[in-house]
């Protein structure tokens, strides 16, 4: 009898297996060369508006108890375009915290009213900086901030051409953001899929070689694409071959060299 009332059971079960919602697996957290840096804070035209909002935010940072309190107060204050809210937002630049490091550069790359200062501040903290967090973000703010003067363009240069992680990732973006044309071919040039042409090649390097380099480009290649539609509006390229021939045939009325 147990045995029959089971089976009449069991139908009933594995429906309400079935309507249970699937898990949701964790959003990934984004590094800081993914980071998404919103538009530029409401300008304050009123002096005494801003400083009443930096006295403020100072006396609240004192209070805050914690590094995700600290982040939310420079995301608050990042809402906000000043002068005066720049020179606050700078000071925890440095901060020990990461997410509170990272949340100054944040806050100083939505001051388009004073883009110089705040790009010059970023770019200091690019050069200075040992942790790839912040150098990572430092880049992204100057290209969000569309500061490109000639010292940027050359660290951002660097640091693409250092390695293929997270800083080369972070100065892909800064180029599509500056919509720099001078870096066309060095974008084009990383669009093809890794593959070992010829693996029975005693100098071909190993699988795990190989398997690095292919979640590398798969991590980088969808922010290539994106720069390289940044500098060439209404084009886009998949592969290294495409972007060549486009470049030798159109390039040079785009002011574009190959």
């Amino acid at each position: 009898m147990r045995f029959v009332v089971a089976l009449l059971l069991l139908p009933a079960l594995l429906v309400a297996d079935d309507e249970k919602p699937p898990q949701e697996k964790p959003e990934k957290r984004k590094t800081a060369a993914e980071l998404e840096i919103p538009d530029p804070g409401t300008a304050i035209e009123d002096p005494s508006v801003a400083r009443q909002e930096v006295a403020r935010f100072d006396k609240e940072m004192r209070e805050a108890q914690d590094a995700p309190k600290e982040v939310e107060l420079l995301t608050r204050l990042g809402g906000f375009d000043h002068p005066d809210v720049l020179k606050a937002a700078a000071k925890y630049i440095k901060d020990k915290e990461r997410d509170v490091a990272v949340a100054a550069v944040v806050a100083v790359a939505r001051q388009s009213k004073s883009r110089d200062a705040a790009g010059k501040i970023l770019l200091g903290a690019l050069k200075t900086e040992k942790r790839t967090d912040i150098v990572c973000a430092a880049i992204v703010g100057m290209g969000r901030l569309g500061f490109d003067n000639k010292t940027a363009v050359n660290e951002a240069m660097k640091l693409f051409q250092r390695d293929t992680r997270e800083t080369h990732k972070a100065a892909t973006r800064y180029f599509g953001y500056i919509k720099y044309k001078p870096a066309f071919r060095l974008l084009a040039e990383r669009l093809d899929e890794p593959i070992a042409t010829n693996p029975a090649d005693p100098n071909c390097p190993p699988a795990s070689w190989w398997k690095e380099r292919w979640e590398e480009w798969h991590g980088n290649v969808p922010y290539t694409r994106w720069a390289l539609a940044q500098i060439v509006e209404g084009e886009t390229f998949e592969l290294t071959r495409e972007a060549k021939e486009w470049a030798e045939k159109n390039g040079r009325t785009h002011g574009i060299e190959w």
